[in-house]
């Protein structure tokens, strides 16, 4: 059987990019041969995995990569659940709400409930560092030191001009987050964007998922983010309650 891990390789590559790529780009990325990156492109064209341009030049994901997602989001408990939870969050808040679950270092968009005023649109299937988002805050509060220090001996690389990447910083922001059970960003994955999360809490379970709120900065004032603390703690609490 032919090694499937480079088609893997250019399915997460496509599916991280901001935009399309180019042959050239994805080689070098991946550290294959060119005829064997177009042959493994042209399988995943042919099967809607992949869209390519009237050229063959440039390439991005295709629909066709909607069908897992799909499947297994259909299949989580877990987001069946919050989904209801999500949407009369957004409308007590007038403010996006997301899902979000641990993935090894980072976190994977679940769910989303956008606002009106929402600066970073859908976001569902998009991968950020655990370690910077307020919502991967929310979960690494509550996992083996030993796991926080593996990602953070792996280094932190900041996204933003306020970006957090100080060990000690982010010890204490953890620990802030155990005591008062809400994380807190302002700026550090998107700029002018502040964000709150609460993990959901199952007992005897180990804590992978958070709900978050995402506020443009102006919007962030301090009654308002209590507002928002108060109603994160009453919404990870009633999944919580489902999941049991």
């Amino acid at each position: 059987m032919a090694d499937e891990s480079p088609t893997l390789d250019l399915l997460e590559r496509l599916a991280a990019a901001p935009d399309r790529m180019t042959i050239d780009a994805l080689c070098r990325q991946i550290g294959l041969p060119e005829p064997l990156v177009r042959g493994r492109l042209a399988h995943l064209v042919a099967r809607g995995w992949v869209d390519a341009d009237a050229e063959g030049v440039s390439y991005a994901i295709g629909v066709g990569a909607l069908r897992p997602g799909s499947a297994y989001l259909s299949a989580d408990r877990t987001a069946r659940l919050a989904g209801p939870i999500l949407s009369r969050l957004r409308d007590q808040l007038d403010e996006s709400v997301r899902l979000v679950r641990l993935d090894g270092a980072a976190i994977v968009c679940l769910a989303c409930r956008e606002s009106a005023h929402d600066p970073a649109g859908p976001v569902v299937g998009r991968r950020f560092p655990a370690i910077t988002a307020a919502s991967g805050r929310a979960i690494l509060a509550h996992r083996a030191a030993a796991e926080v220090d593996a990602i953070l001996d792996a280094g932190v690389q900041a996204r933003t001009v306020d970006s957090v990447v100080s060990r000690a910083e982010l010890y204490a922001a953890l620990a802030d987050c155990r005591a008062g059970g809400i994380a807190y960003e302002r700026g550090e994955l998107i700029p002018g964007v502040g964000c709150l999360a609460a993990a959901v809490r199952v007992p005897g379970l180990p804590v992978t998922d958070a709900i978050s709120c995402g506020v443009p900065l102006p919007r962030l004032t301090p009654d308002h983010t209590d507002d928002i603390a108060t109603a994160l703690h009453h919404a990870t609490a009633s999944l919580a309650d489902l999941l049991t």
